[in-house]
């Protein structure tokens, strides 16, 4: 099974989905101090961009032509870390600063 494409694909998706859902949930969990919920969306698809990224360092062990595998993994590194600092920033700035 070739697990090269979905840390191609999807991990750049997982991101793009981090920094929406992020924008997205802040208002609502400010209102209701909720904020948790925030962190366990980000959380989420930190999670699942490091296990794309996971599958093609895997993929990337195993081949024999290692240039779409190393493309794959460092694009999964890349975008995990993105996300990783989106959530850091939540610790360090709180999102609910300008709440009423």
């Amino acid at each position: 099974m070739n697990r090269t494409w979905p840390a191609l694909i999807l991990a750049p998706l997982f991101a793009l989905a981090s920094i929406t859902l992020g924008y997205a949930l802040v208002t609502p969990a400010c209102e209701h101090s909720h904020i948790w919920f925030v962190h366990a969306a980000i959380l989420l698809l930190l999670a699942l961009s490091v296990g794309s990224t996971v599958g093609a360092w895997l993929s990337l062990q195993a081949a024999r032509r290692a240039f779409l595998p190393l493309v794959s993994t460092w694009s999964g590194a890349f975008f995990s870390a993105l996300i990783l600092l989106q959530w850091l920033s939540l610790f360090i700035l709180s999102p609910c600063i300008h709440s009423p």
